[in-house]
């Protein structure tokens, strides 16, 4: 709302309610980059809205709008840049500092009460792996908050395995390995060696399900993410799990936050028995 008021005698009356209620800011004190989705009909009053967006904030250097879903090999986003200035930001959260470009690699600092809460549940002494990484802030997170006894990490994203390797020497983490590499590659070579799995990737997780149980000795847990609607947010996802381990049992489900309109991104907490 406060965007909004601020925009009021600049975009006309019949469109403030198109102004976003909402934007995302990354990064600090130090500098911070701001991500706000401007609908077309404010096509015209984009750079009023980030000069808006600017004041309000006084340590953001750079808005950049964002435009589409997610694409190509490593599913980042599309950006224009609406103020220009350094995109590398450094996060903090909960502690812990994640240096990240997200203009080079996907980045959410909304998810960062799903990295307190699966932090949370680790046990003492557990291996962890962690699929599509990027940057590694759930690494991080569970490294900081929990006693794991060792997390893998892998990305294919050169640049989200450049920021996850520097993360780590940030925070430093000495019990958290990086990989760059594809998941479908790495992981048939970890069969068998974990205690729980993190797949936070939501737009296609589920092909590689198979091969996360894979990598589980004995008894384990799977958090896996996935997208459902409004209606009946875990469903898509519950049928997944189902048809790919039927053995398997779901402990818990969360949605994580909204993704897009009557859209959600959700995970489930899939135990795998012996």
């Amino acid at each position: 709302m406060a965007l909004k008021r601020r925009l009021e005698g600049v975009v006309p009356p019949g469109l403030v309610e198109k102004v976003p209620s909402s934007f995302e800011i990354m990064g600090s004190r130090a500098g911070a980059v701001a991500i706000v989705e401007i609908p077309a009909e404010l096509e015209p009053y984009k750079h009023e809205i980030a000069r808006a967006i600017a004041a309000m904030n006084k340590h953001v250097k750079a808005v950049l709008r964002r435009l589409g879903a997610r694409s190509g090999d490593y599913r980042l986003y599309n950006f224009e840049v609406l103020i220009e200035g350094p995109t590398e930001v450094l996060h903090k959260e909960h502690g812990y500092l994640i240096k990240v470009d997200p203009t080079k690699v996907y980045f959410s600092s909304r998810d960062q009460t799903d990295r307190l809460d699966v932090a949370s549940r680790l046990g003492e002494g557990e291996r962890v792996l962690y699929l599509f990484a990027g940057v590694a802030p759930y690494a991080v997170a569970m490294a900081k908050l929990a006693r794991p006894r060792i997390i893998v990490a892998v990305e294919l994203n050169p640049w989200g395995f450049k920021y996850m390797v520097e993360n780590f020497k940030l925070n430093k983490i000495r019990n958290a390995v990086a990989v760059h590499g594809d998941v479908a590659a790495v992981a048939p070579l970890l069969r068998k060696k974990f205690d729980r799995v993190l797949m936070t990737l939501p737009l296609g997780a589920y092909r590689y399900l198979p091969l996360a149980f894979d990598c589980l000795e004995g008894g384990g847990v799977v958090h896996f993410y996935h997208l459902g609607r409004e209606e009946d947010p875990f469903r898509d996802a519950e049928e997944v799990a189902k048809k790919l381990c039927p053995d398997c049992q779901i402990v818990d489900r969360r949605v994580v936050r909204d993704y897009a309109p009557g859209v959600y991104k959700v995970r489930l907490d899939i135990y795998k028995p012996h």
